[in-house]
């Protein structure tokens, strides 16, 4: 059930929050012109002023869901300096758009984000395990030409293709069958311990039909609602926002913050016993989800 903001912190007042988290979806930075409503270079600026006001506010954390940069290698640098600002730990997981560089330097996009030989990964905060996905492993665009996982992808892209399906397309990707098995036994260890769960990916799973979907969502879903410890999936990807929800966890994406030229997009979710709160800037909405 999602509530209105105001209306739920009077009736949850003098509680507090057991995790806040920064989020930043898709600032997609590049030394360039804009293209319709995606102002690349502004992103920069958008940035920095959302850093500044999330050090005003007591965050455990900051993630990132994916497309710092829009293309080119040289754009991570500018980009990842702004970061060294902020006063808490901070997060990425891998989006589309940070492979859009040349062949040659796609293995070195990790690294650059501060991921190890392992992109997929989780942290416990007290009663909460936070659980970051790679979406990009399947996929046509993490791997250069001739690469045989580039084409095990495209198979897959095919097939989906065939199926005519609505996520089917070559900027969207998936996870693989490892990942999948790491992440079920992510969830059980959670449900042993007590802990709810927050789930980090770059690409939507939910609603069904949209086109920016992550190419194995269903599959996703499936998993997910077997676990009603399971509180909300978070994600970028759809630059204008979206939310579903489903068997009683919250599917949100969060807007892009490349999206026009002056109008930001971040947020701070906070995490309470019974409730989630979404404190939205600029264009992204806040919500209330018990």
């Amino acid at each position: 059930m999602v509530t209105s903001l105001a209306k739920a912190q009077s009736a949850g007042e003098g509680d507090k929050a057991q995790l806040s988290i920064g989020i930043i979806a898709d600032p997609q930075y590049a030394n360039k012109e804009a293209r319709g409503s995606r102002y690349y270079r502004e992103s920069l600026g958008k940035l920095r002023r959302a850093i500044a006001e999330l050090n005003q506010h007591q965050l455990d954390l900051v993630v990132t869901l994916g497309d710092l940069i829009d293309e080119d290698f040289s754009s991570f640098n500018p980009v990842l300096k702004e970061y060294q600002a902020l006063k808490v730990p901070y997060y990425h997981v891998l989006g589309n758009h940070d492979f859009s560089v040349s062949d040659a330097e796609k293995a070195r996009v990790p690294e650059t984000l501060g991921l190890g030989k392992a992109t997929y990964f989780s942290q416990q905060h007290g009663s909460w395990r936070l659980i970051y996905l790679d979406g990009t492993e399947l996929s046509v665009f993490r791997y250069g030409i001739g690469d045989l996982r580039r084409e095990e992808a495209q198979a897959y892209l095919d097939k989906l293709t065939e199926a005519k399906a609505a996520r089917g397309r070559p900027w969207n990707s998936g996870l693989t069958a490892k990942q999948f098995n790491w992440l079920e036994q992510e969830l059980q260890a959670a449900k042993q311990a007590s802990q709810r769960v927050l789930l980090f990916n770059h690409l939507p799973v939910l609603p069904a039909e949209d086109g920016h979907n992550l190419w194995n969502a269903p599959e996703l879903v499936t998993l997910l609602e077997k676990h009603d410890h399971v509180a909300a999936y978070l994600n970028g990807h759809n630059h204008a926002g979206n939310y579903a929800q489903h068997q009683g966890a919250h599917y949100v994406n969060f807007k892009g913050m490349v999206e026009t030229q002056a109008e930001t997009a971040y947020a701070i979710v906070r995490c309470f016993q019974d409730r989630l709160e979404i404190n939205g800037y600029g264009a992204e909405p806040s919500r209330s989800m018990r």
